[in-house]
C-alpha cells in the first residue's frame, strides 16, 4: 500500500472515530426533563382567559415593543445573548429548557414576550414542575422593574422550592475563588475559578468550610485522551453550573490535588447578591458549549458577574482567549470590586511550612516517622525521651498532615498507616496547640501577578550555516524561562508557538511550530512521589541527509548540499523524576534537576521507513538567582533502524528579566551537523 493511500486511510479512520458526538456517549433520557421542556414551550405561548388579564397582557407587550425592552442590557445579559455583526443575536445557552419561546435562542424579543405570557399561566402545574415565575425569578425581577407588575403578589403565588433553597444558602457576601494550576491533570492545567457564598455565621464561627460554592465545569465522560483534547479544543462538551458544599471542593482541590486556593471577596450590595442568587437558580436549567481556550469556567464566571455589575464591563476586558487567571486579573483591577483577599494553602504547602521550620534533629525524627509509617507500628512515646529541644508538637503536626496527604495520594493506605494515624492523634493531644504561632507562612505570589500570556520575539544569531534573523510568536501561555511568580511552578504550558527564520542569502523558512507542549517537573521526594512528564506536539526543523528538496519546503535549496534543513512533524513523550530541595528555607540555592525517559517520533520521506523514532533520555537543570535564570539540557536520542542511530543534543540558555513582561535570552545549542548561538528579546502582552 502506497504512502498516499495509507495517509488517506488513516485520515478516514481518525475522522470516523471523532465523528461520533460526545452527546452520544452522554445520552440519558429523563421523562421529567422532557415534560418540563414540553410545558415550558406551551407556557411561552399562553393566552389568558379573563378580560382583565388579556388587557394587562396586551398593555405590557405593547409597552415592551415600543420601548424595545428586549434590547435592554440587563435582559440581554440575563439570557446571555451576544450581538452578531449583522445585528442578530445568539445566546450562549444551548439548552432549550432555558427558553420559553421556540426561537428564543436567537430572538430576545420573542423570548421576552414568551416570558411575559408564561407569567400569566393559571393552569395546574404538573407534579415535579414549578410555575414559570418560580423557575425564572431573575426575569421576574426584570419585568417587575420595567413594567411595575409584581406577578407573585398579583397571583398570590409562593415559590416554596426556590425560597427554601435561597434560605438554606443564607448568602451575606460572595467571593471568587481561584484554584491554582494542576499540571498532573490536562483538565486542570489552566487553573479553575468558582463562586463561594459566604454565610456571616460561618465567618464568625470560623466554619467557612460549611459555606456553599457554585462551580461551572464541563460534563466530561470517561474517555480517551485524544477525544478529550479534540472535543475540548473544537467543541463537543457541555458545561453546567452546579452547587456544592464548599468543604467538598476544599477536600478535592486543597487535599486530594494539593492545589492552593485564593478567595477574593467582592463588594456587592444586598440587591446585587439577591439578583446573583436568582440568576444562578435560573442557570440550573442552562447548558453552555465548552471550549478550553475561550468558553470555560473563567468566561462563564465573567458572564454571571456582568449581570449584577454591568457598570464594570468585565466581559469587554477579556481577550479572544480566556484563562481562569484572566478572570482574576480583571476582577482585581476593577476599582474597589475586591474588598478582601484570603490565601488557603494546600495540604502539601502546609507540610512544607512545617518542615521548613524544623531544625536538623527535628527533620531527622520526622523523616524517620514517615519511613516507619510504611512498615511498622510507631511507638510515639519513645520520642519523648529525646532531648528537650525537640519540638514534638511541630514534628507530630507535620507527620499527621503527611499521613493524610499520602493517604489521599494512595501512597500509604493500609492497616498499619491507619493505626499510626490514630495513635499519632492520641499522642499529639497530650501537647498544647502552639505550633501555628511558630510557623512563618510565606504566602506565595497571588495569581493576578502572573505575566501576560501571548509573546513576540525578535532575535538573531550565528550558526555553521551562516548568520540568521528570527521572529517568533506564541499564542499562550508560559515556559520555564518566563517570569515565574503567579504561574505554574516547574511547568510549561505552551500553545501555538511558531518561529520564522531567514539565514543570510537564503529564503525565509518556517522553522518550528508547537501545537501544544505540556511539561510538569514536580519534585519527587519521600513525601510526594510525583512523576514528571513531557508532551510536545508540532513541527520543527532538523538536518536531513538529501540532495533535493520538495517544492513545498522552504530553506536551503542549493543542490549538492549533503545536509539540508527540513521541516518535520514531531512528537515527544517522556516521563521521569525531578529533584529539588523543597524542605529548607534556602531551597532555591541548589536549583532543580530533572531526568526524563521518553520516546520521539518524526516523519519525513527521506528517512528510512518514511520517518524515524526511538527512545531517549533527557536531563534538565534549572537555577534562578534574582533576575537571572539558567536552563541547561542534555538529550541522548537513539533512533531505531536509521543509519545515524545515536545523537547527543546539548543546550544552555541564560535569561535576564527586565520586567515581568520583557526579557532577553542567550542560547547555545548543538545537534548533529548543526550548531548555533542566538540572542533574543521577548515581550509578553
Amino acid at each position: 500500500m502506497s504512502r498516499e493511500i495509507k495517509g488517506i486511510w488513516w485520515a478516514f479512520l481518525i475522522g470516523f472515530y471523532l465523528s461520533f458526538p460526545i452527546d452520544f456517549l452522554l445520552a440519558d433520557p429523563n421523562s421529567i426533563l422532557d415534560l418540563d421542556l414540553e410545558k415550558t414551550k406551551q407556557w411561552g405561548s399562553f393566552s389568558p382567559k379573563s378580560n382583565e388579564d388579556k388587557i394587562l397582557l396586551q398593555s405590557i407587550l405593547e409597552e415592551a415593543r415600543v420601548r424595545r425592552y428586549y434590547q435592554h442590557p440587563l435582559w440581554l445579559r440575563l439570557l446571555h445573548y451576544e450581538s452578531k455583526r449583522n445585528g442578530d443575536y445568539k445566546s450562549k445557552v444551548v439548552n432549550p429548557r432555558f427558553f420559553l419561546a421556540e426561537r428564543g435562542e436567537n430572538h430576545p424579543n420573542e423570548e421576552l414576550e414568551a416570558t411575559i405570557r408564561s407569567f400569566f399561566v393559571e393552569e395546574p402545574i404538573p407534579e415535579g414542575l414549578i410555575h414559570p415565575i418560580c423557575s425564572f425569578p431573575a426575569r421576574h425581577h426584570f419585568i417587575k422593574q420595567m413594567f411595575g407588575v409584581d406577578f407573585l403578589k398579583r397571583k398570590n403565588l409562593r415559590c416554596d422550592r426556590f425560597e427554601t433553597w435561597k434560605e438554606s444558602l443564607q448568602v451575606d457576601s460572595v467571593s471568587v475563588v481561584f484554584v491554582s494550576y494542576y499540571l498532573a491533570s490536562p483538565a486542570s492545567v489552566f487553573g479553575h475559578t468558582m463562586l463561594k457564598f459566604n454565610q456571616k455565621t460561618n465567618v464568625e464561627n470560623g466554619s467557612e468550610l460549611l459555606d456553599y460554592a457554585v462551580n461551572a465545569a464541563a460534563d466530561v465522560p470517561n474517555t480517551d485522551p485524544f477525544r478529550y483534547a479534540y472535543y475540548g479544543l473544537f467543541g463537543g462538551y457541555k458545561a453546567k453550573f452546579a452547587l456544592f458544599p464548599y468543604y467538598l471542593k476544599v477536600n478535592e482541590y486543597n487535599d486530594l490535588e494539593s492545589r492552593d486556593l485564593w478567595e477574593y471577596r467582592l463588594s456587592l450590595n444586598e440587591g446585587e447578591v439577591d439578583l446573583l442568587v436568582s440568576h444562578l437558580w435560573e442557570l440550573s436549567r442552562a447548558e453552555f458549549d465548552y471550549y478550553f481556550l475561550n468558553a470555560n469556567c473563567g468566561s462563564f464566571l465573567v458572564d454571571v458577574l456582568d449581570v449584577i455589575k454591568p457598570n464594570l464591563n468585565l466581559k469587554e476586558k477579556l481577550g479572544g482567549v480566556v484563562s481562569p487567571v484572566d478572570t482574576i486579573k480583571i476582577i482585581v483591577e476593577s476599582k474597589e470590586f475586591v474588598i478582601d483577599k484570603k490565601y488557603r494553602p494546600s495540604l502539601y504547602s502546609e507540610i512544607l511550612y512545617f518542615i521548613q521550620e524544623m531544625d536538623t534533629e527535628e527533620k531527622k525524627v520526622f523523616f524517620e516517622m514517615v519511613d516507619k509509617n510504611q512498615k511498622e507500628v510507631i511507638q510515639f512515646s519513645s520520642y519523648e525521651s529525646k532531648e528537650s529541644s525537640l519540638r514534638l508538637p511541630l514534628v507530630m503536626d507535620a507527620f499527621l498532615l503527611t499521613s493524610r496527604y499520602q493517604s489521599h495520594q494512595k501512597l500509604s493506605k493500609n492497616k498499619i498507616n491507619s493505626t499510626n494515624y490514630q495513635t499519632g492523634l492520641e499522642f499529639r493531644s497530650k501537647f498544647p496547640d502552639t505550633t501555628k504561632s511558630l510557623l512563618n507562612v510565606k504566602v506565595p505570589p497571588p495569581p493576578e501577578g502572573t505575566h501576560s500570556k501571548s509573546r513576540i520575539v525578535l532575535g538573531g544569531g550565528t550558526s555553521n550555516l551562516g548568520h540568521f534573523l528570527e521572529w517568533r510568536y506564541r499564542f499562550a501561555y508560559h515556559d520555564l524561562l518566563n517570569f515565574g511568580k503567579g504561574s505554574p511552578p516547574n511547568g510549561e504550558l505552551v500553545f501555538l508557538d511558531g518561529t520564522i527564520r531567514q539565514y543570510e542569502g537564503k529564503k525565509i523558512e518556517f522553522t518550528s511550530f508547537t501545537l501544544v507542549r505540556l511539561l510538569s517537573l514536580s519534585p519527587y521526594n519521600s513525601i510526594s512521589k510525583q512523576w514528571s512528564y513531557l508532551l510536545d506536539l508540532g513541527f520543527l526543523t532538523t538536518m536531513v541527509r538529501d540532495e533535493h528538496l520538495r517544492f513545498w519546503e522552504l530553506g536551503f535549496e542549493q543542490k549538492g548540499n549533503f545536509w539540508q534543513r527540513k521541516q518535520v512533524p514531531n512528537l515527544d513523550l517522556a516521563f521521569g523524576w525531578t529533584f529539588a530541595d523543597e524542605f529548607s528555607k534556602t531551597k532555591d540555592n541548589f536549583g532543580t534537576l530533572s531526568f526524563l525517559f521518553g520516546f520521539k517520533s518524526q516523519l519525513h520521506p527521506h528517512w528510512e521507513r518514511g520517518g524515524r523514532y526511538g527512545p531517549n533520555v533527557q536531563t534538565m537543570y534549572q537555577k534562578e538567582w534574582g533576575n537571572w535564570k539558567l536552563l541547561g539540557g542534555l538529550h541522548f536520542q537513539h533512533y531505531i533502524g536509521q543509519m545515524e542511530k545515536n545523537q547527543t543534543l546539548p543546550s544552555v540558555t541564560l535569561r535576564y528579566l527586565f520586567s515581568p513582561i520583557s526579557e532577553v535570552r542567550l542560547q547555545m545549542k548543538q545537534e548533529p551537523h548543526y550548531q548555533e548561538v542566538s540572542c533574543s528579546f521577548h515581550y509578553l502582552f
